[in-house]
Parts: C-alpha cells; sequence; structure tokens
C-alpha cells in the first residue's frame, strides 16, 4: 500500500467521535439513494458487489441485505474491524487509490462508494480505479460532497463546529462526468440530496426537495451518480 498521509486515517483517529457525529438522517438518505432506487434488490441479488471507503459499514450492511456479496474495503484497520463484527462480510484493508492492483481488472460485477472520493488525495484518481474493477455490464453508485458547499464545510471545521479534519476534496457532476466518460461509463442516474444543510433538523422538508427538487440538484450538498461501464 502507498504511504498514506495522517489527513487521511482521520475517520480511524477519531473513533467513537465519528460514530457519534455522523447524521442517521443523511446516511438513510444516501442509502435509500445509492442502494434502493439505484440498484434495487433485484439488481443486486447474488452479484459480487465491492464498498469502497465503508467506514462504519452502513453500505454494505444494506448492500448484503438486498442479497449481494459483498467485499468492503477501507484504509482503517479499526473501521474494517467494527464491520467484521457486525455485519461479516469479506473485509480488507485497500486503499481506494489502489483497488486495480489489488483485486485486478474487471472483478466486481457492481461497486458502491459513498462519501469516500472526497477524502482521498485524488478523487479522480479513485475514481478510475472504481472504473477499472468494474466488469463490462456492471454499476458504478457514488456520492460525494458538492464543492459548492466546500466555503460553508470549511468554516464550520474552522469554528469547530465538526470534528472532522483531515482531506476535503469536493467535486461537481461536471467534474464526475467528465472522468466517467474517459473511462467508458456511461451515467444513467443523478441525483442531489439535501438542498439545505440536514443540521437544521427540517427532514421531511429536506425529503420533498430530494424528491421534487432535483432542477436545483447542482445546488445541493451531496451529489449521486449511477453509471454503467460499456
Amino acid at each position: 500500500m502507498r504511504h498514506v498521509s495522517n489527513p487521511e486515517y482521520t475517520h480511524e483517529r477519531l473513533g467513537e467521535k465519528f460514530a457519534q457525529a455522523i447524521s442517521d438522517y443523511d446516511t438513510e438518505r444516501r442509502v435509500t439513494v445509492l442502494v434502493n432506487e439505484f440498484l434495487t434488490p433485484r439488481v443486486l441479488t447474488g452479484k459480487r458487489v465491492l464498498d469502497v471507503g465503508t467506514g462504519l459499514g452502513f453500505f454494505a450492511e444494506a448492500l448484503q441485505d438486498n442479497g449481494a456479496k459483498v467485499t468492503a474495503v477501507d484504509i482503517g484497520e479499526g473501521m474494517l474491524q467494527r464491520v467484521r463484527n457486525r455485519i461479516g462480510c469479506d473485509c480488507r484493508r485497500v486503499d481506494a487509490l489502489e483497488l486495480e492492483a489489488h483485486f485486478g481488472r474487471e472483478s466486481f460485477d457492481i461497486v458502491l462508494s459513498s462519501e469516500c472520493i472526497e477524502h482521498t488525495p485524488n478523487p479522480r484518481l479513485a475514481l478510475q480505479q472504481m472504473c477499472s474493477v468494474l466488469r463490462p455490464g456492471g454499476y458504478l453508485s457514488i456520492s460525494t460532497p458538492n464543492v459548492v458547499w466546500y466555503p460553508i464545510v470549511r468554516l464550520a471545521t474552522l469554528l469547530r463546529l465538526r470534528p472532522y479534519d483531515g482531506l476535503e476534496n469536493f467535486s461537481t457532476f461536471n467534474s464526475i462526468r467528465s472522468v466517467l466518460a474517459r473511462e467508458g461509463m456511461t451515467v444513467l442516474k443523478e441525483k442531489g440530496l439535501h438542498l439545505f444543510p440536514f443540521q437544521f433538523h427540517l427532514n421531511t422538508l429536506s425529503r420533498w426537495c430530494d424528491d421534487h427538487a432535483q432542477p436545483l440538484k447542482s445546488l445541493m450538498i451531496n451529489l449521486c451518480v449511477l453509471a454503467m461501464k460499456m
């Protein structure tokens, strides 16, 4: 594995603080979109799926519950041990920037990654690696924060309103599309989540905006994309 900088291990270093800081509502919304809306049990059953940057394993759990054969990867061994103990899926310490070296090309039917690529030094390379290990006809389901919101997130960090202090390299729909196009991927669906911060606890209104304000998806906090490898 390449040398991983200390900021990339922030989730691992935070430990319980990270588990306590995440939003159940935000996690549920991303699971709903990336797993239930984008993939569905019909697509997942019996398929070999790679969960990149598994963290606490919420997506690995949802994928496995929908019949997938899940391999969960992360750079934090502590995170992986939590997932092993709670979910029991195959867990491996693998860098998101070195997926092909570890698994080989075209090894998975589906690759899912939520809120991972922004915590790497090179989100574009992370996307390329995910595309590389995906078989032709396979699906990539990802989410990552919108660069439009970076100044606000950065300010919240400086004011110590959030515990996270690691790498945060946010993206746009256009930057994601450009990488996927070069890798022979066709974008099938795009969806924005959270027109305003979920910390406002206006969950009913936020969900309504997710469902009815998609013309504003490029302004939303989280960018969700489903693509197929041709």
